[in-house]
């Protein structure tokens, strides 16, 4: 999958968003990567803050697999 693949923010439809790989440190070097996340942070509105939000995965795939859940996918599963 590609980064292209990502659906917009369901709360906002924009924003910022990035694929980024956690990788433990481990004392004297960043490890392997255990996981892999997307990170969204919807524009800013007058008033409201802004928060990340974010959906983890073993792999990009899986990362961008949920990001792009929705309920209403689920419900007609």
């Amino acid at each position: 999958m590609t980064d292209r693949e990502l659906l917009p923010c369901p709360f906002c439809g924009a924003g910022t968003t990035e694929i980024r790989e956690n990788r433990p440190w481990l004392g004297t070097r960043y490890g392997d990567p255990s996981s892999v996340s997307v990170r969204h942070w919807c524009d800013p509105i007058d008033g409201q803050p802004s928060r990340m939000i974010e959906r983890v995965g073993r792999d990009r795939a899986d990362a961008i697999a949920a990001w792009n859940m929705r309920a209403c996918a689920r419900e007609v599963e």
